[in-house]
């Protein structure tokens, strides 16, 4: 059996550290080692913490306070010591069979391997958030069998920004330290540009349609937070869409196609964003509108919207 090891890195994490802990805790197959990686919280992380520590957890401290990304960076290097590696978001939960679920398809798995689960995002209260710019980007079918994703498919999927959700990953290691890292150029986008990159080296990957893990979104995540910068959010996405299209390959007639319809995904990643934002002001959607069309042009501008507005016109005929 592979030994699994789950890394959660965490600074300040107190409202919701607890939760997340218990829900590995309580998992019908719990991981061999779980360390809480503290990068120098300096409210009740600690404790509850060390509460865990009872059940078998590992506390450390950073050295010094990291920025988000390089906490992440340093707990991948977790990944030469273990078989499966898991990196855990301290305010997202797993249900009790997360792992036996995902790690059944990685054990007759040679070499590296990637597999995820669908995820469902709550709020700050633990319910589910039906309706917003983050959804699960592929279809949920409870007790869904795991499926084999071609490589293509997976970096075309990230490209578009369909990303998969980091807490719902493990990644087989085969005690190798990973090949690539977070790039701490991108303030949102980095683990979808860290996953297509990954594929280098991780040729099997498999997608679980059940939805196991839960993404929290609150007021401090860094989803949130981004939404607040909508010129930077809106670059950030142009720019991993672009690093991650340039490893499809596409030349001539095909490149171009495939940037312009890029360009009108970008348009309306953006229409949703100024739907979705709560309390939108003038000066955000102009900044917003601004910003995409600098990117987009006029005409992808417009397909992208009208792209929207069908989407939302479907979904309320089927009703």
């Amino acid at each position: 059996m592979s030994q699994l090891t789950t890394v959660i890195p965490v600074y300040n994490g107190e409202q919701f550290l607890e939760a997340t802990l218990r829900s590995v805790a309580d998992q019908t197959r719990r991981p061999d080692r779980v360390i809480i990686q503290d990068n120098c919280s300096t409210d009740g992380t600690p404790l509850i913490a060390q509460a865990f520590v009872k059940e078998g957890f590992e506390w450390c401290r950073t050295e010094s306070h990291l920025n988000s990304g390089n906490n992440f960076n340093l707990a991948m290097n977790y990944a030469a010591e273990t078989d499966v590696l898991h990196l855990l978001t301290a305010d997202d939960l797993i249900k009790p069979n997360f792992y036996e679920r995902l790690l059944e398809p990685l054990e007759n798995v040679e070499g590296h391997a990637l597999v995820y689960s669908a995820y469902e995002v709550i709020g700050e209260d633990g319910g589910l958030v039906e309706d917003g710019d983050l959804v699960n980007p592929f279809p949920i079918i409870p007790g869904g069998q795991a499926k084999a994703i071609s490589i293509r498919q997976f970096i075309s999927s990230q490209s578009n920004l369909r990303t998969i959700c980091m807490p719902a990953v493990l990644m087989k290691t085969g005690r190798e330290h990973l090949p690539a890292r977070l790039r701490l150029e991108f303030i949102q986008c980095a683990d979808a540009v860290f996953y297509a990159e990954i594929t280098s080296s991780y040729k099997s990957i498999y997608e679980i349609p059940e939805s196991l893990c839960q993404y929290r979104r609150h007021a401090k995540s860094t989803t949130s937070l981004n939404r607040n910068r909508p010129s930077a959010l809106i670059v950030d996405q142009w720019l991993a869409m672009m690093t991650i299209s340039a490893m499809l390959g596409k030349k001539g007639v095909s490149a171009y196609l495939w940037n312009f319809r890029q360009r009108c995904l970008l348009a309306a990643t953006s229409r949703v964003m100024m739907q979705d934002t709560a309390n939108i002001t003038p000066e955000y959607r102009d900044e917003v509108v601004q910003s995409t069309r600098a990117i987009s042009g006029s005409w992808a501008w417009w397909f992208g919207n009208l792209a929207v507005a069908l989407r939302a016109f479907l979904g309320q005929s089927r009703r």
